[in-house]
């Protein structure tokens, strides 16, 4: 049985990342997806390596954007589980490399009735496209937003 350990920077040279690119996202290797900003320059690098592989591995409807879109999404999921956004980026190159070395083969989604899929971060777009990409977009910053003016209301009045 070999217990040689693979490093997140052996991972990423597995799917295609040099060094320096490497080093700079093996900080992310240890978070989730859904914790990321799916807008950092170095999400961008790792999603379109894996976009890569995941084409290579049948999946033709994935293309290399560099977002986590539905049809990367799908593809990400055939391959990791369902849990995929909860599991750090680590293990989710981990089950992409695997699925590669064990010659796993991915269909693309059907054309018709292909619907936008729950768990995918929704972008928060217009004036508000500074902010971060997070689950539940605009609502969630209504949410907060409201939980801010009246944290701040409350304190006025007391």
């Amino acid at each position: 049985m070999n217990s040689k350990k693979i490093t997140s920077r052996e991972l990423l040279q597995a799917i295609g990342l040099a060094h320096h690119s490497g080093t700079m996202i093996v900080p992310y290797m240890m978070i989730a997806p859904a914790t990321t900003d799916p807008k950092a320059a170095q999400i961008i690098m790792l999603v379109r390596a894996l976009q890569t592989v995941l084409y290579q591995l049948g999946a033709t409807d994935v293309q290399n954007t560099g977002e986590l879109d539905p049809p990367t999404a799908r593809a990400m999921r055939m391959v990791a589980g369902p849990d995929w956004l909860r599991m750090s980026w680590g293990a989710n190159v981990a089950a992409v490399v695997s699925a590669r070395d064990i010659g796993m083969r991915l269909t693309p989604a059907p054309t018709m009735g292909d619907s936008p899929m729950a768990g995918v971060p929704i972008a928060v777009s217009g004036p508000l496209d500074f902010l971060p990409d997070i689950p539940g977009g605009a609502i969630t910053y209504g949410v907060i937003g409201f939980l801010v003016y009246r944290h701040f209301t409350k304190r006025r009045r007391a």
